[in-house]
């Protein structure tokens, strides 16, 4: 885990710097703000480690040649939105959410953070400001229909649509660098990571989605192949994960998007690093689900054995 331990010290940084501005914020909101900075940094044991938001600044040092001012003033940014489009996510999931008003005036005051950052590195006539646009379009499109247009059956690159204001920070990386040309394939290769990262994060959240009605692109797999309209158990589920093998071609999606990843030729090592760190993962989970399968199969085969030899 390179792509993360070589920036330990400086996502401590950043994340005291966010933490600093976070604190003069009005009461309660420098509080709850603390508790959300402190729950998604990498760094925390604790924390709901996102990766990608925090460090894909980081990894675009290699492509992009940018210098450390820079890199940092981005990172600072991704940290400010990656917080304000998780409460959007918070308040958007919560059934009923409880304290809606403190969390939306939050988004807000971190919103400002980010937008503070990213005028100092881009003029008002950047192309930048276009390319957030787009990607903003994208994420609220992409919240909005991605169950209604069953997104994992009919085109998968499309669930990473929810997670695509983290592009800022790689195309904002090669703005300054001067190298817009590398941009339109710098989003399709983040777009493969993040589709990758969702269906590992499918696959450990399944329980909760079907409890909560959420869209989960594993479920929705597993609902295209059945005939019935009823719901999904979590009985019938467990069948196809543990029986039936369905992870087998559920991973097979995330190899074909790691040769993908490897044809684009990104120039960022870090970055298909932690693709195949995600991947590494997801097979291990299956290796583990055939392995045990087979065990208990011939556990019980042995078992019968004995009793005909009685």
């Amino acid at each position: 885990m390179e792509w993360f331990t070589r920036y330990i010290p400086q996502l401590e940084s950043i994340y005291a710097q966010a933490e600093a501005r976070i604190a003069t914020f009005p009461t309660p909101l420098d509080s709850i703000g603390l508790v959300y900075a402190h729950k998604f940094n990498p760094v925390k044991q604790d924390s709901n480690k996102d990766y990608i938001c925090s460090l894909l600044p980081f990894w675009m040092k290699e492509p992009s040649e940018i210098n450390d001012s820079q890199c940092e003033a981005l990172a600072l940014a991704n940290v400010y939105g990656m917080l304000y489009f998780f409460i959007q996510d918070d308040v958007m999931d919560s059934k009923p959410a409880s304290n809606w008003k403190e969390q939306l005036a939050l988004g807000n005051l971190l919103l400002l953070e980010m937008f503070h950052v990213f005028r100092d590195l881009f003029p008002s006539d950047s192309p930048f400001w276009g390319y957030y646009d787009h990607y903003v379009t994208n994420w609220a499109e992409s919240v909005t229909n991605e169950d209604r247009d069953n997104y994992f059956v009919n085109n998968p690159i499309r669930t990473a649509g929810k997670a695509g204001p983290v592009k800022i920070a790689s195309t904002g990386a090669l703005l300054l660098a001067g190298r817009s040309e590398l941009i339109e394939k710098m989003e399709l290769a983040i777009d493969i990571v993040l589709m990758t990262l969702q269906m590992s994060d499918d696959y450990q959240d399944w329980k909760e989605d079907l409890a909560e009605g959420s869209y989960n692109g594993l479920l929705a797999m597993i609902a295209a192949s059945r005939t019935s309209d009823e719901p999904l158990t979590e009985q019938e589920i467990e069948n196809e994960i543990f029986i039936r093998g369905c992870l087998g071609p559920y991973v097979q999606l995330a190899m074909d998007n790691e040769y993908r990843l490897s044809d684009l030729e990104t120039g960022s090592s870090e970055l298909v690093a932690f693709h195949r760190y995600i991947l590494n993962h997801l097979n291990h989970v299956n290796k583990t689900i055939e392995s045990n399968k087979k065990l208990l199969l011939e556990g019980g085969f042995n078992y019968f054995l004995s009793k005909i030899s009685i």
